[in-house]
């Protein structure tokens, strides 16, 4: 009964989690994938020569610890180290994995000493690793959104910055200088590769791809172009400003047109668990039958999965792309 209580909380707490995934994150502030806008820079990337790509690389790696490095130089941890500068999180690449094997460990530890089920001691595990993504994609959620937000009016600083005579370089450094994390942070490291001698082009798409937002692919592109062909920089940074803003305010409308819908998803969902705190409370041996036998059990899977695929349908119905 003990093992049947346990895997009944497991898939509680699964459910649960995979159900905040994907009612909780939003929408905005997810990584572009706007096919046009990112295909130009690809195109754009692929005219870039070798040599400017390895001194790139080559000022990347100085800034890693020599752990990171090697870590690194394997896709899944380049992919992972890539989420935690998405995240902003300042904390090593070895440490994150060091603290979350330390946590299995710990979980280890403690499910041989109460001789826990191999198989629940795995699912721990597996649960401590997406707790981790999770979480760092929560980061990554909050901080492009709030880059986003801050874009226009860092638009709006070039522009009066080229508009005063004063260089695109001298522009990012006054935007670093103006406004807060993230979009500060990222135009600083930007205006530093500019001023260790970097092409503007390499800077740019360098910074694309720190912050893959359709706002900075939007205004990477309004750059790059007036680097290729020419043209009033000022003019159409102000008018991308001005379609940014136009797509916030789109955004926000759409966010509190849909908070109704928002909620009645929350109330869908919860309302079985909730259901069936109740009952416990009131009549424990009515609910029993649930997780003590195993037909409860697999009715039980069933719904968390229905209620899993449920959340993430209401997902893809209320977030709007914009």
């Amino acid at each position: 009964m003990t093992v049947d209580i346990t895997l009944f909380f497991i898939l509680l707490f699964v459910s649960i989690f995979l159900i905040s995934q994907a009612l909780i994150l939003p929408a905005a502030g997810q990584r572009a994938k706007h096919q046009e806008l990112a295909k130009r820079l690809n195109k754009t990337k692929s005219n870039i020569d070798t040599e400017s790509i390895n001194l790139l690389k080559e000022h990347y790696n100085k800034s890693l610890s020599p752990l990171d490095r090697r870590l690194v130089a394997i896709p899944y941890f380049a992919n992972l180290k890539k989420m935690l500068e998405l995240a902003g999180i300042s904390i090593a690449l070895s440490d994150i994995a060091a603290r979350t094997s330390l946590a299995c460990l710990f979980l280890a530890v403690i499910g041989l000493y109460f001789s826990v089920l191999w198989y629940f001691l795995v699912i721990g595990f597996v649960l401590i690793v997406m707790s981790v993504v999770f979480f760092v994609n929560w980061k990554i959620t909050r901080r492009l959104t709030k880059f986003e937000e801050q874009l226009p009016e860092a638009l709006d600083i070039i522009r009066r910055m080229l508009q005063a005579g004063q260089p695109l370089t001298q522009a990012f450094r006054e935007v670093g200088e103006e406004l807060p994390a993230p979009a500060g942070e990222e135009f600083t490291n930007t205006f530093n590769l500019l001023n260790f001698g970097y092409d503007t082009k390499v800077a740019i798409l360098n910074m694309a791809d720190r912050v893959p937002t359709v706002s900075m692919l939007a205004f990477s592109s309004a750059v790059l172009l007036q680097k290729d062909t020419g043209g009033n920089l000022s003019e159409n940074l102000h008018k991308v400003s001005e379609v940014l803003r136009a797509r916030f305010k789109l955004a926000r409308k759409i966010k509190t047109l849909s908070a109704e819908s928002r909620l009645s998803a929350w109330i869908l969902v919860l309302a079985p668990f909730v259901l069936f705190g109740g009952l416990s409370f009131v009549n424990p041996e009515y609910v029993e039958p649930l997780y003590t036998d195993p037909r409860g059990l697999k009715i039980i899977g069933f719904g968390m999965v229905s209620l899993v695929i449920g959340a993430f349908w209401i997902r893809k119905v209320v977030n709007v792309e914009v």
